[in-house]
C-alpha cells in the first residue's frame, strides 16, 4: 500500500470511528485517552536525569508497561535505546534489561547508569586527574565559542585521560561530563547554551553576541562532582550492581539485533525516531565530539527520513525483527506521536496500526491490543522549542500495545 493510500484510509477510517476506536480490516481497537503516568518532572530514580537527550520519553512510560506486563526476572527490551531509559527502569525492577542503539553515544549514556559507582569513588579519581597539564591548542577544534580558554584545556585533558581509562569510574566521570558539556546555567561548562541540544558553532557565536558575552572560566572538577552528587541521591548503588551482570547493551540496526537471542524477550518498550522531527546526528555533536565518536560513525546509519514510504518500510522491518526475539505472545509497546506530513497532521499510531494488519508489511505478526494516549502538561524546556500542550508539535505520547501471534 502506498503512503497515499495508506493515508487516505486512515483519514476515512478515522472520520468514521468513535473517538475511543480506530476502526481496521481486523476490528475496532479501543484507543484510550488519560493520564497513564504523572505529568510532573524528576519522579523516578535520579539516574534517570544523568543526561537530557532529545526525544526520549519519561521513565514513567516504560515504567507504566514493566509493571504491568512481566514479572521480576522477565527480559525487557529497547531497540532504540537512547540514553538507556527502558533498560535502567528495567533493571531497577528487577527486570534483565537488553538495550540497543545505532549511536555509539548511547552506549556511553547508558552502561554507566546500570553500573553505577559511589561518590567516594568518583571524588577520589577526580583528584588523580591531570586537568591542567599543558594542551598544544593548535591542534585541537575551535570551541572558543563555547568554553573560556581553561576550561577548554581541563575538558581536553578529560578527554585525553578518558581515551585511556575505562573502568566504571572513569565511565561514570565521562557520562556526567557529557550531561555538563552545554547548557544556560552556571552549572554547565559552557557559556550560555542549549541544554538538549549541541547548536552549531556559529549559532553559539551569535547568542554570545546577542547576550553581549564571551565564554567565562567554569572549572570542570567541581561541576562533575555536584552533577554526580545529583545523579546518585536516589542510591541503589549496591541493587543496580547486583543485576548489572542480568543486562545487555549492544550498538547497531534495529532491523538486524543480530546480538539478541531469538524468543528471549517478554516485552519491548522502545520509541524510533518520527520521521525527520530531530537530527539525532547535528544535535548531539558536541558530545559525539567529546567522545571521539567519528562522524562517519553516525551519519547514514540513523533513519531520519521525511519520506513515510521509507519510515513505513523501515519500522516494518524492525517489527519483524522484534518478532523474533520476542517470547511466544510477547508484547511491543512502541510509543509515537503526531507529525506534520505534507501540511496535514498525522497520527504515526495509526500508521502503526495499518502496518500490522498490511500482508506488504506485518499481517499475521502482531496483534494491536490496546492504543493509549497520554494526556499531558509540558515542561518550559518543551516550550522553547514552541511545543503547545496537546496542540502542536509532536507532543502526545501514543503507545501501541502489540501482542506476538
Amino acid at each position: 500500500m502506498s503512503s497515499q493510500a495508506l493515508l487516505r484510509n486512515i483519514n476515512t477510517e478515522s472520520a468514521a470511528s468513535q473517538p475511543s476506536e480506530l476502526i481496521t480490516p481486523f476490528g475496532p481497537i479501543t484507543r484510550r485517552f488519560d493520564e497513564f503516568w504523572t505529568a510532573k518532572q524528576r519522579q523516578m530514580h535520579s539516574l534517570h536525569y544523568a543526561n537530557s537527550y532529545r526525544a526520549s520519553f519519561k521513565p514513567e512510560l516504560p515504567e507504566y508497561f514493566i509493571s504491568r506486563f512481566t514479572s521480576p526476572g522477565d527480559r525487557v527490551g529497547d531497540p532504540f535505546g537512547g540514553r538507556g531509559t527502558t533498560i535502567l527502569q528495567a533493571a531497577l525492577m528487577n527486570r534483565k534489561g537488553v538495550s540497543n542503539d545505532v549511536n555509539p553515544l548511547g552506549e556511553r549514556l547508558a552502561a554507566p547508569k546500570i553500573n553505577p559507582v559511589t561518590i567516594e569513588e568518583i571524588s577520589e579519581r577526580l583528584e588523580k586527574i591531570d586537568f591542567n597539564a599543558p594542551v598544544d591548542m593548535g591542534r585541537e577544534d575551535d570551541m572558543s565559542m563555547f568554553y573560556h580558554p581553561d576550561t577548554y584545556r581541563e575538558l581536553i585533558n578529560l578527554r585525553n585521560y578518558l581515551t585511556k581509562h575505562r573502568d566504571n569510574v572513569d565511565r561514570f566521570i565521562e557520562m556526567t561530563a557529557l550531561s555538563r558539556l552545554h547548557g544556560h546555567s552556571n552549572g554547565f561548562f559552557s557559556a550560555y547554551s542549549f541544554p538538549q541540544i549541541s547548536i552549531p558553532k556559529v549559532n553559539q557565536a551569535k547568542i554570545n553576541k546577542t547576550r553581549g558575552i564571551e565564554p567565562d572560566y567554569r572549572d570542570i572538577k567541581s561541576r562533575i562532582l555536584k552533577k554526580a552528587k545529583t545523579t546518585l541521591k536516589s542510591g541503589q548503588i549496591e541493587e543496580l550492581k547486583r543485576w548489572a551482570k542480568h543486562q545487555k547493551l549492544t550498538t547497531g540496526d534495529s532491523r538486524d539485533l543480530k546480538e539478541w537471542e531469538s524468543e528471549s524477550v517478554h516485552l519491548i518498550v522502545t520509541s524510533p525516531p518520527f520521521l525527520n522531527q530531530v537530527d539525532y546526528v547535528q544535535d548531539t555533536w558536541i558530545e559525539t565530539w567529546f567522545c571521539g565518536i567519528p562522524r562517519e560513525e553516525v551519519e547514514g546509519k540513523i533513519v531520519q527520513t521525511p519520506d513515510l514510504n521509507k519510515w513505513m518500510e523501515f519500522i516494518s522491518r524492525t517489527l519483524s525483527e522484534l518478532h523474533r526475539v520476542l517470547v511466544p505472545s510477547g508484547l511491543v509497546a512502541m510509543e509515537v506521536g503526531e507529525v506534520r506530513h505534507q501540511g496535514e497532521l498525522l497520527n504515526l499510531d495509526e500508521v502503526l496500526v495499518n502496518l500490522t494488519c498490511s500482508k506488504q508489511y506485518n499481517q499475521d505478526q502482531f496483534r494491536v491490543k490496546e492504543i493509549y494516549v497520554q494526556s499531558q502538561q509540558f515542561t518550559k524546556l518543551a516550550n522553547c522549542f514552541r511545543v503547545d500542550n496537546n496542540k502542536l508539535g509532536t507532543n502526545t505520547n501514543r503507545i501501541v500495545l502489540m501482542e506476538k501471534i
